[in-house]
């Protein structure tokens, strides 16, 4: 299904060029120093995986935080961010403003995921959808880009939900929602992405029940997840490297495994249809480089992915 599409080949820094990571990183860096020098509970809590296991087969710290892998070899980090910590690193005068500004906002950064990245996820839903009349909602959607594409693509039922709306507003001939609360309980949907959204919430498998209600029966999910059996991740622990563009502290709160998968499928009463991996491992790992060294690079990832080892996990779950 999704897996038989064809990958795009992308230079990670025209994505998220060098600097500006590093700058991000700073200022993430400066809040979370604040955040672990008080102490106070409000801030975060002690958890286990959202599989359900206490059972560890790895401890690691790097920055802030204690990276704990879990029997289902699923990494979250310990103690976990609290909504309420959670809500002040999303908020517009929260660290993440810097992010979205640098790689989100950013017009020449925006037209490199329409033309590529987006083209590529609307090929992927189209599969699934097999009907361009369907619904489709997309949670966490921003400024709609991945929406825009799916329209191009002649999508017509679309809508998404970020907090940058109020309750509900209307573009275009698509709906947008601040939230799941603004949407009707009876408006059901043929698919429902989440892309790059699952690993930022402390309680995945408990806000995923919640997207369920939204879906019709044989309905599909379709997700975006940082993937802890990637080689970047393994690197990440053997040299207890922080990564900047990877692990991200305290925004990527988990790195989820094929068997997280199976286990959350099968928590939600789903049906695991399909999975496959992309990323860029090996330019996160060596940085910048000359023209030739990352052509290289880049055929070298193509061969991760073809392991299922690259650095993003994207699967396909269907309502029974």
């Amino acid at each position: 299904m999704i897996s038989n599409t064809k990958k795009n080949v992308i230079d990670l820094f025209l994505l998220k060029n060098n600097k500006d990571l590093i700058n991000v990183e700073l200022v993430f860096s400066k809040f979370l120093k604040k955040l672990f020098k008080n102490k106070s509970k409000n801030f975060y809590k002690k958890i286990q995986c959202a599989c359900g296991s206490k059972n560890i087969l790895k401890k690691i710290n790097i920055e802030f935080f204690e990276y704990r892998q879990c029997v289902c070899r699923t990494f979250y980090v310990n103690p976990m961010i609290k909504d309420s910590t959670l809500d002040l690193i999303y908020s517009n005068k929260g660290p993440y403003a810097l992010y979205r500004k640098k790689f989100i906002e950013n017009k020449s950064k925006k037209n490199l995921r329409m033309n590529k990245i987006n083209k590529r996820k609307v090929k992927q839903v189209l599969k699934v959808l097999k009907n361009k009349n369907k619904k489709l909602l997309d949670f966490g959607c921003g400024d709609g880009g991945f929406l825009k594409v799916c329209k191009k693509y002649g999508i017509k039922n679309l809508s998404g939900v970020d907090t940058k709306y109020s309750s509900q507003e209307k573009f275009n001939n698509m709906s947008f929602f601040h939230s799941l609360n603004d949407l009707n309980k009876n408006n059901k949907f043929d698919c429902i992405t989440l892309w790059g959204v699952l690993e930022h919430l402390n309680e995945p498998i408990k806000f995923l029940k919640l997207i369920k209600a939204f879906l019709k029966r044989g309905g599909h999910i379709i997700l975006e997840v940082p993937n802890s059996d990637s080689f970047l991740m393994h690197y990440a622990v053997n040299h207890q490297k922080k990564l900047n563009r990877f692990l991200e502290p305290g925004r990527h709160l988990y790195f989820f495994s094929k068997k997280f998968l199976e286990i959350l499928a099968n928590k939600l009463n789903m049906k695991l249809i399909d999975f496959e991996t992309n990323g860029l491992d090996l330019q996160t790992i060596i940085g910048p480089s000359n023209k030739k060294i990352t052509k290289s690079i880049l055929e070298n990832q193509e061969n991760l992915d073809l392991m299922k080892m690259s650095d993003h996990l994207r699967f396909v779950i269907q309502k029974k």
